[in-house]
């Protein structure tokens, strides 16, 4: 496999972290399950929601008592997919059970998070909710919640010391949609990932880039911008590249906007590539049945974590510890999307997500 960067450079500050992978040491403790609970088996189906070898499975809690009377806040990246696919369902919960519910949305500044954080620790915010910002310089604040008794969860912002922190397993994302595509086109032919530069598409790339290794007649160029993570800027970057080869047979978006984007240069070009991409946003599954390029993404829990993470706040006020093994990131499982299972409009992926967390 011959793998050519040309134009991916320095990390976007904007969309950092929508879904941030990481995993850490994990081993069975209270709180947790060995993996095969429940038939999620280790080593399963992982493009079919089973988790990845290695897994422990860790349950969340149901009891939704504890929110009734409390006062919460909810930090939310930007009005995007990605975000408030995890935030509305977050929301949604929280106020169902009684909670009073402070949402902030920062549209895309971090900056904007530590003044929120400060005005919910003067308040007496009994909850916090982190969807997507980065929380650089943020340790003594959260150790200062901590301290309160205060539980801190988040989605795709890292794994800073002190939260309860619950994303995809972003690297596993890109080996379903690199074994797909390998599948797709035989084992061989020039493939394009039109990805940008933040940790969570960095980790999906090293996915692709691990399975592709298998595969010696797949030639992967990866193109793309810092701060392109819009459909238009996929566009132009997947143009440049069908100009410089053709005859690529499969086009990779590092998600959901980037392959929206490279699907319509797919169409302009007159070109005979498929489109994938991963995240699970409408957009995608909208493309897919369009009929065009676009022809799958892998979905992740993103409502299912929203949900997950309002029941162990609801678990942690009522004085329980947080589930799992401290400190290590829980995943949630993902599903491969194509025609056969794209949800109908206005629908979501409905496989049964399962939360593990992984050993180094």
């Amino acid at each position: 496999m011959n793998t050519r960067r040309p134009t991916v450079i320095a990390a976007s500050a904007l969309l950092i972290a929508l879904a941030a992978a990481g995993s850490a040491a994990a081993s069975t403790e209270p709180g947790t399950e060995p993996a095969g609970t429940d038939g999620a088996a280790a080593g399963g189906d992982t493009a079919s929601g089973g988790v990845p070898e290695g897994a422990t499975i860790v349950e969340i809690p149901d009891d939704l008592s504890a929110l009734e009377g409390v006062s919460v806040g909810i930090a939310n990246l930007a009005p995007v997919p990605g975000a408030e696919r995890w935030s509305r369902p977050l929301e949604k919960c929280l106020t169902d059970n009684g909670a009073d519910v402070d949402f902030q949305d920062v549209g895309g500044d971090p900056t904007k998070l530590p003044a929120i954080l400060d005005a919910w620790e003067a308040s007496g915010r009994q909850a916090v909710f982190n969807i997507g910002i980065d929380m650089s310089g943020q340790d003594a604040t959260i150790a200062r919640f901590n301290e309160a008794g205060v539980p801190f969860i988040t989605w795709g912002a890292g794994n800073p010391a002190g939260v309860v922190s619950l994303d995809a397993n972003q690297a596993e994302d890109g080996r379903i949609i690199a074994r797909y595509v390998a599948e797709q086109i035989g084992g061989a032919g020039s493939v394009i990932l039109v990805n940008a530069n933040n940790p969570a598409l960095q980790s999906r790339e090293q996915g692709i880039q691990e399975v592709f290794a298998e595969y010696p007649d797949i030639e992967l160029t990866i193109v793309g911008d810092a701060l392109g993570f819009s459909a238009e800027a996929a566009q132009t970057a997947t143009e440049a590249a069908l100009q410089a080869d053709p005859d690529a047979v499969a086009v990779i978006g590092g998600f959901g906007s980037l392959g929206v984007g490279a699907a319509q240069a797919v169409e302009a070009a007159g070109s005979d590539a498929i489109v994938v991409s991963m995240n699970g946003d409408p957009e995608e599954y909208a493309a897919i049945r369009a009929g065009g390029p676009f022809v799958a993404t892998v979905a992740d829990g993103h409502e299912a974590g929203g949900e997950a993470a309002c029941r162990i706040a609801a678990s942690m006020l009522a004085g329980n510890p947080a589930p799992g093994v401290e400190g290590v990131q829980i995943l949630a499982t993902s599903v491969l999307v194509t025609s056969d299972n794209v949800p109908a409009d206005g629908e979501v992926e409905a496989t049964e997500r399962v939360f593990y967390q992984l050993e180094s």
